[in-house]
């Protein structure tokens, strides 16, 4: 259901509320159906029911809420990933700046390069192909070029340049490192699995009553819903109506571009 990312953020939540609200109706249409015709099968694990049904929803409305935490420690990595990949951008064109005229020829227009080919190449596709060979490649030009082009300067203007490029890299790698750390397939479907198992014990509960039923369990739909829609947006930072934001980047490459036409 990739297709909600790109939703608004409201058409994506009543998608997922209505879908939620009318499996827990169906569910609870269905039990209290099963109560009126085995009444004597309900009975006999009717006192079962409340105290199991609460301990399984309690349970899984925590591990509702340790997901969305995990996934928005995600968001706060993955921002504090690309401030920090355009801090050292920045950081190396200042370097750049101090060295020598022969030295820094060129210098930013690498920088920009490198920009660029990480919003227009690796940016759109990280989410599921992982980092761009060709991003990859110049920053490792980037590297080299930090240690051959300003060899002749002084040696702490050098160390402050590799570990720029050091900074740089890092702040990538852990980009794409959260970019594709979605929860996996088998994990939503555990999660769906016992979304259902806790309609059907909540419609058990007042599987007597049919109205008190379905009250309760749309409630309980509604509730589910709010915080799978929530884990669901925020699962992939960098895409969707709600991910992290190139900004900073683009930031630093215009001002790096400006630094490469300056005479």
């Amino acid at each position: 259901m990739g297709f909600l990312l790109h939703w608004p953020l409201w058409a994506s939540a009543l998608w997922v509320y209505g879908l939620f609200v009318a499996a827990a109706l169906a569910v609870a249409t269905l039990i209290c159906g099963w109560v009126r015709r085995h009444p004597a099968r309900e009975a006999a694990v009717g006192g079962l029911v409340p105290p199991v049904g609460a301990a399984m929803t309690a349970g899984f409305l925590v591990w509702l809420a340790l997901l969305a935490n995990v996934e928005l420690r995600d968001i706060d990595d993955a921002e504090r990933a690309v401030s920090a990949e355009a801090a050292g951008l920045r950081t190396l064109g200042l370097l750049g700046s101090a060295a020598a005229p022969a030295s820094s020829a060129g210098w930013h227009a690498q920088l920009a390069d490198y920009a660029q080919h990480t919003l227009t190449r690796e940016w759109p596709r990280m989410s599921d192909g992982g980092g761009d060979a060709d991003t990859q490649a110049r920053l490792d030009r980037l590297r080299t070029e930090a240690i051959t082009r300003f060899a002749d300067e002084p040696p702490e203007l050098r160390a402050a340049l590799r570990q720029a490029v050091q900074s740089v890299a890092d702040a990538r790698q852990s980009r794409l490192v959260v970019a594709a750390g979605h929860i996996p397939s088998i994990i939503w479907h555990a999660l769906v699995i016992c979304a259902g198992v806790v309609l059907v014990f909540a419609a058990l509960v007042h599987g007597r009553q049919p109205r008190s039923a379905r009250w309760i369990g749309t409630l309980l739909a509604m509730m589910i819903a709010v915080q799978v829609h929530a884990v669901y947006v925020i699962d992939r930072p960098f895409v969707g109506v709600v991910a992290v934001s190139d900004a900073p980047l683009r930031e630093a490459l215009q001002q790096l571009q400006r630094a490469a036409v300056r005479p």
